[in-house]
């Protein structure tokens, strides 16, 4: 038997990879279709989706966003927001 986790769900375990190696904590937890990031606060997490399209990384109410094909420009997009909000 083979399984096909699909390119979402292959796009958020590079992303999950790409924050351990940038120093931020983050989680996939099979209750939720997305990523928890850790921030300072605990239980407090910043969560990422894929978007409908299937072609972007989203976070923070959707308003920020980047291509799910650079998960290390999404890593160091989502730290640099964590750092700005006062989270990381």
């Amino acid at each position: 038997m083979s399984w096909d986790i699909g390119p979402e769900l292959r796009a958020l375990a590079a992303l999950c990879k790409e924050l351990n190696l940038a120093g931020v904590g983050s989680e996939m937890r099979d209750s939720l279709p997305g990523l928890a990031v850790r921030t300072s606060t605990p239980g407090v997490y910043v969560y990422v989706f894929i978007s409908t399209t299937g072609q972007w990384f989203v976070w923070h109410t959707s308003v920020r966003q980047h291509p799910i094909n650079d998960a290390a420009g999404a890593a160091q997009q989502i730290k640099a927001f964590l750092a700005e909000s006062g989270h990381l």
